[in-house]
């Protein structure tokens, strides 16, 4: 299995000012010496272009007095099509073995990590909430701890490992839970056998990296299994944990 990479951030700004002022560096520098790019005289008025452009429909925007929805998406349109334009020669630039990295930096552009720093092992552990549950079922929704409100997995983690246990009673010990499934989408559905009626699943997760990195095992949390008509399931929730554990049980509960 391959080796993941933080992602640096995009290096074109993505605010309107800190645009203006990537591209006009971007187009000054490339202008002075467009060979010390690889590019030539038309490549660098391509760019002084968009960058003369941009910047003219940059200012009137920029005061209540002369600011109209008009000009505003004139100003966006420009922008979209200086971004795209830009972003060509930029790879193209940062491609370019023959143009060294100080240069490749001054006009703004990232430089690879020539030793890249691996994703790491998840440090936080997921909270598993019983949504629902029907005959044979029961459908579980997650969050991670640090975050109950989103959805949203913690950094590098790209899917959830849920483990069980089946047994007369909850069972609090994840070391002796089974694998149901890995899932990178909610909610997750979970059958059960029909001679597990009436007895206990509990419900252990822990996210996991795509290079296969394991974090902590979630607090446990357990529902009776039952299959047909409506029927009274017993949810158990576990004591103690952090108060967003604490805040996200309560939710549950009610």
């Amino acid at each position: 299995m391959g080796t993941a990479y933080e992602q640096t951030s995009p290096y074109i700004p993505s605010t309107d000012a800190g645009f203006r002022d990537w591209l006009n560096n971007f187009s000054t520098l490339i202008s002075a010496d467009p060979g010390k790019y690889g590019l030539d005289a038309s490549d660098a008025a391509v760019i002084a272009g968009h960058n003369a452009a941009y910047a003219a429909a940059y200012v009137p925007v920029q005061s209540a007095a002369t600011r109209t929805s008009s000009l505003v998406t004139q100003k966006d349109a420009i922008k979209a099509s200086a971004i795209a334009s830009c972003r060509v020669y930029a790879q193209q630039i940062k491609a370019n073995g023959g143009v060294t990295n100080e240069d490749k930096s001054a006009l703004g552009l990232h430089i690879n990590d020539p030793t890249p720093t691996p994703i790491p092992q998840p440090s936080t552990a997921p909270l598993l909430m019983i949504q629902a549950a029907f005959s044979g079922e029961h459908v579980i929704r997650y969050s991670d701890e640090t975050t109950p409100n989103s959805r949203r997995k913690p950094y590098g983690a790209i899917q959830l490992q849920i483990n069980r246990t089946v047994d007369v009673g909850a069972n609090p010990d994840p070391t002796v839970s089974t694998l149901v499934g890995l899932y990178t989408k909610q909610p997750v559905t979970v059958e059960a056998d029909p001679v597990d009626s009436g007895k206990t699943a509990t419900y252990f997760g822990r996210w996991v990296t795509r290079t296969g990195l394991f974090g902590p095992w979630s607090l446990p949390v357990a529902m009776t299994i039952a299959f047909g008509g409506p029927v009274e399931q017993g949810l158990e929730l576990p004591t103690g944990g952090t108060p967003a554990e604490a805040e996200f049980k309560g939710k549950i509960a009610a």
